[in-house]
């Protein structure tokens, strides 16, 4: 026997797994692809389970055409072992020895009768190969026929678990069917909740604690900041000036110091939690403030009436064309005391370094705060879930976010919040990119408007919209009281045809009428509206014309 060779083996170094980069690695992949492949799928439950059904008939289609091809398989090969093993008993029969054991060639009897093996081996063919079609046939019938219970199960029990986890998938459906599916499965299992993936689920309804109260809280405490500044210094008129830090980046801060680099869970907010996400706001938000005495041209417009008596007699009277009414404009310049008072924001990296996050915590951080994530941090930061729908359907009331208040005051989107809503529509008409605001809706716009104190007291500020979205800008405003329907009509028409986003207050007499419309298109003589107040299309059938007293346009830059 010979000896059995061995091959050396060089020693190897013992290599360490780093366990929380190897998680991260495990499970952001297919969150990501999940993510883009989402782009393509429309987010409703019936294209969920469709597309859970289409993947598992996939998966069965292609097992039952892998049994069907091992089954001919088999079949075939059993074929030609017994049609060998028919020739070989055949032919060995044509040759004989004789007793002195000299071998007698028969070669006209061996030709006759290998003619005649060669038959029965076709026939024996023909019958196995018949044979192996009907065996073919009937595994393939009862393998569609154990395929199609086995589809009909598996679609029942993903229906199953879509219908028990609605929450999360109502969470999540404005990052696309297949995000949702990718995503829920990975919960179930357990891997993404418990890593600092977890803060994407942050605001969610089962939470006792949600991330979305939280950051209307800390909202809050910065308004009960800047109003004791005002009640503190004497001014006549106040000016704010908001670069408050993004929430994306005081999460992620706030998620990668929780985890500590070793994936501690960051899905629940406990009282302790809630202190490092407080400590974590103040260190990236700071206020500053002055106060300045300012000039100001001050317009002024007295309305005066001239009497102009037609003829020569002193002792007519005038008669109503006789009467001119006419506004005298006049310019003067005041002082005020204006208090200045700026939000100012640290940069991630001076946290990073305030921290002294560690290589692992580093990464956590750039993976977190990456573009690949930001449809997923909308429902952390906005606690706003669903689709939007059609804007058409963008009212104050009876909507997921008619009681978000609007600014610092206890008014919410349904009690005064026809501008802006009207003014949210207009942004998605212009499909000007909505930056971070993802889904983009009444809702989180002025959620987003509250961030950076769109707000006067519940007075929508024309300057910070294009802050939240950049490309969406305020123009000015055009009045149109003492105006004849005819010329409302054509100055509407043409900023309209102009290429501006119309906002039109059509209920201004006074100020407790107030209401605003978004200007949808202009036909003829009638102006159609995007109306949040109601389900009317038809402007002036709806409001009477002359009490559409003004209105603000926007440009779209893209």
């Amino acid at each position: 026997m010979s000896d059995i060779k061995t091959k050396d083996i060089k020693p190897k170094s013992v290599k360490t797994l780093d366990k929380t980069i190897a998680w991260t690695e495990r499970i952001k992949d297919p969150i990501v692809y999940a993510n883009e492949k989402s782009k393509d799928v429309v987010s409703e439950d019936g294209n969920i389970v469709d597309y859970g059904s289409d993947k598992i008939k996939y998966v069965s289609n292609r097992a039952k055409d892998e049994s069907v091809y091992a089954a001919k398989k088999g079949v075939t090969k059993t074929k030609d072992v017994a049609i060998k093993k028919y020739q070989k008993k055949k032919l060995s029969k044509a040759t004989k020895t004789d007793k002195v054991g000299k071998t007698i060639k028969t070669s006209k009897n061996t030709a006759k009768k290998a003619e005649k093996a060669a038959k029965e081996a076709a026939k024996v063919s023909k019958r196995m190969a018949e044979q192996g079609k009907k065996l073919a046939i009937k595994a393939t019938k009862a393998t569609v026929k154990g395929t199609k219970a086995a589809i009909k199960a598996t679609i029942s029990a993903i229906k199953a678990i879509i219908a028990g986890v609605k929450s999360l998938v109502a969470m999540l459906a404005a990052g696309g069917a297949a995000a949702v599916i990718a995503i829920v499965i990975i919960c179930l299992i357990g891997l993404l909740v418990t890593s600092i993936f977890g803060i994407f689920f942050s605001s969610d309804s089962s939470n006792q604690i949600k991330m979305s109260d939280c950051i209307v809280e800390l909202n809050e405490k910065m308004d009960g900041k800047i109003a004791e500044i005002e009640r503190r210094e004497i001014h006549d008129e106040v000016i704010i000036e908001s670069n408050q830090a993004p929430w994306k980046d005081i999460l992620s801060i706030y998620a990668v110091r929780v985890s500590n680099g070793n994936n501690d869970e960051v899905m629940t907010i406990t009282p302790e939690k809630k202190k490092i996400l407080e400590e974590v706001f103040w260190d990236m938000n700071y206020l500053t403030y002055e106060t300045k005495v300012e000039k100001y041209k001050v317009k002024t417009i007295d309305s005066r009436v001239h009497v102009e008596i037609s003829g020569n007699s002193n002792y007519q009277r005038p008669t109503a064309s006789d009467i001119k009414h006419y506004d005298v404009e006049s310019e003067s310049e005041v002082e005020k005391r204006v208090l200045h008072i700026n939000i100012n924001s640290r940069s991630p990296d001076e946290l990073k370094s305030k921290y002294n996050f560690n290589a692992t915590q580093l990464k956590q951080y750039d993976e977190l705060s990456s573009d690949k994530y930001i449809t997923m941090w909308a429902s952390a930061i906005y606690g706003v879930y669903g689709s939007s729908g059609e804007i058409a359907t963008w009212k104050q009331k009876g909507r997921e976010w008619s009681n978000i208040r609007i600014g610092n005051t206890n008014k919410t989107i349904g009690d005064v919040g026809c501008l802006v809503t009207s003014v949210s529509i207009l942004i998605k008409k212009s499909g000007v990119p909505t930056k971070d605001i993802y889904p983009f809706n009444p809702g989180t716009f002025v959620t987003a408007l509250n961030n950076v104190y769109g707000f006067d007291g519940a007075n929508l500020q024309y300057g910070p919209i294009s802050k939240v979205v950049p490309g969406f800008v305020y123009q000015d405003r055009v009045m149109l009281k003492g105006k004849t329907k005819a010329e409302k009509l054509a100055l509407i028409r043409r900023y309209q045809e102009s290429g501006y986003y119309l906002a039109a207050e059509v209920a201004g007499a006074t100020e407790t009428s107030q209401h605003w419309v978004a200007i949808d298109n202009v036909v003829g003589d009638k102006i159609y509206m995007l109306d949040p107040g109601s389900e009317a299309t038809d402007m002036w059938a709806q409001y009477d014309w002359n009490l559409t007293t003004q209105f603000v346009y926007f440009k779209a830059t893209k």
